[in-house]
């Protein structure tokens, strides 16, 4: 009886982490799906969109500067996904969470004789990835976590690590999803110091 007790709590042990690395995987499957349909939003409409607060999908039309409209549930509807992959691997609604300057409507991702544009400097991001703002002027453009893993809201989004979150800049965005130039293209030189080496304006 020992002996068929030490195997089937082997093979319930097994079951189980077997279960926990396919949820995983499904998580990070459908986080991946969810960024590839949100470049592919904002190569169409020049800007990212905002969360989803209902069950059907769409996205908010709240604006402003609470920062709590900028927290929600992914927008499978407005991103043209199917609500399934909107779910981590425990069947619980990703959690969105967007740079609220990154959601306005823009003329364009780059620069064209415009200054309402997506790439436009960002001075103060309003996500803050382990309490530490990114001082490029790539700043984070969304962040994708678990359902048990919240965000804090205060002054700022503060993303709190966990092994499924995930965070995009602008540039990862362009780059990597839209196989195009980055932001950082945009910084040019204005002035030279005194020994000659270029200084950027960002």
């Amino acid at each position: 009886m020992s002996i068929i007790s030490i195997i089937s709590g082997f093979i319930i042990t097994k079951t189980v982490s077997a279960g926990k690395i396919m949820r995983a995987q499904i998580t990070k499957s459908n986080i991946e799906t969810t960024a590839v349909a949100l470049a592919a939003f904002l190569a169409n409409q020049n800007r990212l969109p905002r969360p989803s607060f209902d069950d059907d999908g769409r996205e908010s039309l709240e604006s402003g500067t609470n920062l709590f409209n900028f927290v929600g549930k992914v927008p499978y509807h407005s991103l043209g996904i199917s609500a399934k992959i909107a779910l981590d691997g425990n069947g619980k609604p990703l959690i969105y969470m967007v740079e609220p300057k990154l959601a306005g409507n823009f003329q364009s991702i780059y620069e064209r004789g415009m200054d309402n544009y997506f790439c436009s400097g960002i001075f103060s991001p309003s996500i803050v990835i382990n309490n530490i703002e990114d001082p490029s002027p790539d700043v984070i453009a969304f962040a994708i976590d678990v359902h048990d893993n919240p965000p804090v809201i205060t002054e700022k989004i503060n993303v709190r690590i966990s092994s499924n979150t995930s965070w995009f800049s602008r540039d990862r965005l362009l780059m990597q999803y839209l196989k195009n130039r980055p932001c950082k293209s945009e910084i040019k030189p204005t002035t030279e110091n005194s020994n000659g080496a270029e200084q950027f304006n960002f």
